[in-house]
């Protein structure tokens, strides 16, 4: 009898491969896009590919689909999903995202970034190699109140660091409905109350149609002068020149990214389309927070939970709408989205 495929571009290691048998157990055969036959394809169930690496772009077409009558899951390594053209894909394929698997990672980062601006780290470091004391005062943030847009994993993750040094904790997502370590939760409509009152504001929430340009120069009037603004979801919720523009004329506002509207490429000279990195009340990082040795393969066993979770009749997690993304990929290629 033949077995049914999981096709991948991602590294399997041992613990992946045990932790893929011991929930699928024999009735699915490991195949890597790099060794498949093409008379393998006809019995392909199942795609969970690095949608950022080129060659998952190579398979997600209709051409290649075509040739995958028996695809029914697309599922992401990584937690986005915005960059598949879902018009490439079957309507009756579903696609998921690998939400919340590198949570704990991106909340460390989150963080630090928090408080390399709340004290002034790199300004006090930056003076003082020239010589200069500068003891200032700088942002306690106990008692504080964080503003977490995205309400997910990670932004349940944040929250939970953050009420480790004694901040309040407001939280944002679709509904609402209350999640865990958020002191009230709000719906995505009533996000103009969250921004008004939080001390610091994350964006943690996934790049859709409704969500692009969430934050522009209105919703930044909206934040507090001395607020300070960390994004480590997706460049695109923001827009970029009202963003640079509001640093510019607000300077004790704060914004740290670690995403940015062209992705930064490793090895490659990267120059931001506004001059952010020569702003004294901002810290980049080429979106790199959820990158430490442990998570791929943990990423990936998440991945292999909601697979296993699929393929049992049970709902997978991060389950795209791909109402929400049907059209974005070009919204954000003009220029006008940058």
């Amino acid at each position: 009898m033949r077995k049914k495929i999981l096709l991948s571009n991602c590294r399997f290691s041992t613990k992946n491969q045990k932790h893929l048998a011991k929930g699928l157990g024999k009735t699915f055969a490991l195949r890597s896009i790099e060794d498949i036959n093409d008379s393998e394809l006809a019995d392909v169930e199942i795609m969970l590919l690095d949608t950022v690496v080129p060659s998952a772009q190579v398979w997600l077409n209709a051409e290649k689909i075509s040739k995958m009558p028996k695809l029914r899951l697309v599922q992401s390594h990584r937690a986005g999903v915005d960059n598949i053209d879902f018009q490439q894909i079957p309507m009756n394929v579903t696609v998921c995202g690998n939400v919340g698997a590198y949570s704990e990672p991106m909340a460390e980062h989150t963080l630090g970034m928090i408080l390399y601006l709340a004290k002034d780290l790199g300004v006090r470091n930056s003076k003082l190699r020239s010589g200069i004391v500068d003891v200032h005062d700088s942002i306690l943030l106990k008692g504080k109140t964080l503003g977490v847009v995205g309400a997910g994993g990670i932004g349940q993750a944040v929250a939970k660091l953050s009420r480790s040094v004694g901040m309040k904790t407001l939280g944002v997502n679709t509904s609402g409905k209350a999640v865990p370590n958020f002191d009230k939760t709000f719906a995505l409509g009533k996000v103009d109350e969250v921004l008004r009152s939080s001390d610091v504001i994350v964006l943690s929430l996934p790049l859709t149609l409704k969500t692009l340009h969430i934050i522009d120069g209105e919703k930044l009037s909206l934040m507090k002068k001395t607020c300070i603004l960390i994004n480590v979801a997706r460049g695109h919720l923001i827009v970029q020149e009202a963003l640079y523009n509001h640093l510019s004329q607000n300077p004790q506002f704060k914004c740290g990214l670690d995403v940015w509207w062209r992705f930064p490429t490793p090895n490659k000279p990267f120059t931001p389309d506004f001059p952010f990195l020569e702003l004294a009340n901002f810290v980049g990082t080429p979106h790199c927070s959820g990158f430490v040795p442990e998570e791929y393969e943990s990423a990936l066993d998440h991945a292999l939970d909601n697979v296993v979770r699929f393929v049992k009749g049970k709902k997978p997690k991060g389950l795209a709408d791909r109402q929400d993304y049907e059209g974005l990929r070009e919204l954000i290629a003009t220029p006008r989205a940058r």
